[in-house]
């Protein structure tokens, strides 16, 4: 099996090192490609780990069997479509967060692509060196359909979980990333501190619940929350193991760069624009974020009760 990981940052670099095929990574970050191939990519404080690593798509060679996409939304216009182009790739893989699937499905054609939801979080701390913030596996399926034997192959090479629910995982996830993804890019804060104001943290989470019942979605299990039991005590054990978890929206806001905020809680938003279902949790969240990205506001723990004032 050969894999592409398009995107060496915190999700794909880390999962390039725990593919069980032949690896290569195309990243357009010159010094973090030079880094990856010699020495290799440090994880948090473990000895590198060589992988074959290119900034340029003229400098892949060969067919892939599949291709993971680790590039953020903002620059999925700009990565995929050459892919698609160059041909020679199986079938296309999600890894990032929010409502990106049918768009990128777009991209690649109907029946192209398949969906891997990472349960854990990275940051990137430099050429070469990448930090895993928590602990999680990887769910994968398909669009609308049972997985195939395409999918259950690049899931024992992931060591992935297979679901032929994955609308429902997708939904389930996303629950998982407005509510603390968004408080986390608003406040400043990694999870366990931005979650200590809990009527933030329930009016994201069950705007989102509200519109998974309206589109009668089947709710799996992530990271240990039942969704439809979030409470409390679900919340502490939660942040037993991802407190320290430093989410690539907070990372983008303090790097200059353009946020996933529109797939994510705007994801949320949009689908209750669509369903008649307001949210206005969700759509607090993303005008604040944009205003952080416009640099009128700046990131703090005042902005939480933003979320629920009314």
């Amino acid at each position: 099996m050969r894999v592409l990981v398009a995107g060496g940052g915190a999700i794909g670099g880390i999962t390039a090192t725990r593919i069980d095929a032949d690896v290569v990574v195309l990243d357009a970050n010159e010094a973090h490609v030079a880094a990856l191939n010699d020495p290799g990519l440090v994880i948090n404080d473990d000895p590198p780990i060589p992988l074959r690593a290119v900034s340029a798509i003229e400098d892949l060679e060969g067919e892939f069997d599949f291709a993971l996409i680790g590039v953020k939304a903002p620059l999925h216009g700009v990565a995929i479509p050459p892919l698609v182009q160059r041909g020679g790739i199986g079938a296309f893989v999600t890894l990032g967060n929010g409502l990106i699937q049918d768009r990128i499905e777009a991209m690649v054609g109907r029946g192209n692509l398949l969906a891997c939801l990472v349960e854990w979080g990275g940051t990137n701390a430099g050429p070469g060196h990448l930090i895993r913030d928590s602990e999680g596996s990887y769910v994968l399926g398909e669009l609308d359909r049972p997985a195939s034997n395409q999918a259950r192959a690049l899931a024992s090479a992931l060591n992935a979980r297979v679901t032929d629910n994955v609308r429902g995982m997708i939904w389930t996830k996303l629950l998982v990333n407005s509510t603390f993804t968004g408080l986390s890019a608003i406040s400043g804060l990694r999870y366990g501190p931005a979650s200590e104001y809990r009527p933030a943290v329930f009016a994201l989470w069950n705007e989102g619940l509200a519109l998974a019942d309206a589109q009668h979605l089947t709710l799996d299990t992530i990271h240990d929350l039942d969704p439809r039991a979030f409470d409390e005590a679900a919340l502490v054990h939660y942040m037993e193991h991802s407190a320290n978890v430093k989410p690539s929206m907070l990372q983008d806001l303090e790097a200059g760069r353009p946020t996933e905020v529109d797939v994510v809680n705007g994801g949320v938003a949009g689908k209750g624009d669509e369903l008649g279902i307001d949210t206005p949790a969700n759509d607090k969240v993303v005008e604040l974020v944009h205003a952080i990205e416009r640099g009128e506001l700046a990131p703090g723990p005042g902005n939480l009760r933003s979320v629920t004032r009314r």
